[in-house]
């Protein structure tokens, strides 16, 4: 599950360039980075000196999951604020960073290619409430069941 920023300001970005992204240019390409959590956190860490350390393993730990966990095939969910449906993807591309004024505000970035969404009011209030947790990426897990069936993903999926 992933999160298009404050507001939902990567929306278009993400349903209309067929991308996943990431804010914070200043960690730069994290493809140079070491294939550990450490690494990342001590990244973070070095961008925001005043970070706690519970946001600095949070907040790194998610850019080490968006470039070494997600894999070519993955199912994302994205919960738009803007239209209120559920769109569901496939990845399609590996990770990738920019340093563009294109790119500028969401420089991390994953190809998807959207295959189908939902009203959010298709789910269960329980569903809804795990799809509102307040973290940009994670897995979604106790109710995936449920935006499976509604989305039919395991007949799009074959």
């Amino acid at each position: 599950m992933v999160r298009a920023g404050r507001q939902g300001s990567a929306d278009l970005l993400f349903l209309k360039e067929n991308s996943i992204a990431l804010s914070d240019s200043e960690m730069g390409d994290l493809k140079q980075l070491p294939d550990d959590r450490a690494s990342f956190y001590q990244a973070y860490a070095n961008q925001h000196p005043d970070a706690l350390r519970v946001a600095v393993a949070g907040i790194g730990g998610k850019y080490y999951r968006f470039v070494h966990e997600i894999a070519i095939g993955d199912i994302i969910l994205y919960p738009s604020l803007i239209d209120r449906h559920l769109h569901c993807a496939v990845v399609k591309g590996r990770y990738s960073f920019r340093r563009t004024a294109a790119w500028k505000e969401f420089p991390h970035r994953r190809g998807v290619e959207w295959l189908t969404s939902f009203p959010l009011d298709a789910l269960s209030v329980e569903a809804r409430r795990e799809l509102g947790a307040a973290r940009t990426l994670f897995l979604f897990k106790r109710h995936v069941h449920e935006a499976v069936r509604i989305s039919r993903l395991e007949k799009l999926l074959g």
